[in-house]
């Protein structure tokens, strides 16, 4: 019986399906992570899915302050048991989909660092929502379903390219750091996991005039992802001429792909949509 499980009987907690929990046990993986988030004895961060705090507590001794977010209640409150005897970490009970980031930003006066087990079930809104608000970040560290880790890092032209690769890739450095197979957590998933890496870039990769619009195209463009994209982008709400005129312009063939647009030229397409 490993450290994990005996916590887990200790205190007659059994992971969740319904939450997604899969608690990360193995000690290889841990100071991995902990490599991977390159962390500085000033640093803030957050860490999401605390779990029981395996993570947690090397987090604490390497770092000025943990922000530990957890969902369950009842980890929450072993949380704030196991330590309540220091004032580096901070045991939130709270949903991260809902977390204000920008607190511990404006307290702390410095861009936070974010570390996390994501469940499965919200790993894509929760990046969508990170990379929203990246001014309030320097580096991400995200335990993630390998096929979301692929479409992150994934290239044009590829079967994994979609708006998480657009996305990551214009606003952030992304690699993949390492994968996890799935005996290194309890319960163990059915899928393999890796752990990717996005460090947040000063300003956008490719100048971005309206991101609303942009996102518009790269929905359009990857929804419709097997109509060619003059298609596509009618079928998005666009109007025929002004998308003739559009990738005219911007010397990209109408019976050409989304998938196949790299970040210049989707920035490119949603300006010049966007210009009248």
């Amino acid at each position: 019986m490993t450290s994990l499980q005996k916590q887990l009987k200790e205190l007659h907690i059994r992971p969740k399906k319904s939450l997604g929990q899969h608690f990360v046990h193995d000690p290889n993986i841990l100071r991995k992570i902990i490599e991977a988030a390159s962390l500085e004895p000033e640093d803030v961060v957050v860490e999401i899915g605390a779990g029981l705090g395996s993570l947690t507590e090397p987090l604490a001794r390497r770092v000025k302050k943990v922000y530990a977010l957890e969902i369950d209640s009842s980890l929450a409150d072993a949380l704030k048991d196991r330590f309540s005897g220091g004032d580096t970490v901070e045991v939130v009970w709270a949903d991260a989909l809902q977390f204000d980031f920008g607190a511990p930003f404006r307290r702390w006066k410095r861009k936070i660092k974010v570390v996390a087990n994501l469940p499965y079930e919200i790993s894509t809104p929760m990046i969508f929502r990170l990379l929203k608000e990246r001014e309030c970040f320097s580096l991400l560290v995200l335990m993630l379903q390998l096929e979301v880790a692929r479409r992150l890092a994934a290239q044009p032209g590829t079967g994994d390219y979609g708006p998480l690769s657009v996305w990551s890739q214009l606003y952030s450095d992304v690699k993949i750091a390492f994968q996890v197979k799935p005996n290194s957590f309890l319960p163990p998933p059915k899928v393999h996991s890796a752990v990717v890496k996005f460090r947040v870039l000063p300003k956008p990769r490719v100048v971005v005039e309206d991101e609303k619009n942009l996102g518009k195209v790269v929905r359009s463009a990857f929804t419709y992802r097997r109509k060619t994209l003059g298609k596509a982008l009618q079928l998005g709400g666009f109007p025929a001429p002004l998308i003739k005129e559009a990738l005219s312009i911007a010397g990209i063939s109408p019976l050409a792909r989304g998938e196949t647009l790299n970040l210049e030229k989707f920035c490119t397409l949603a300006r010049l949509l966007g210009s009248k």
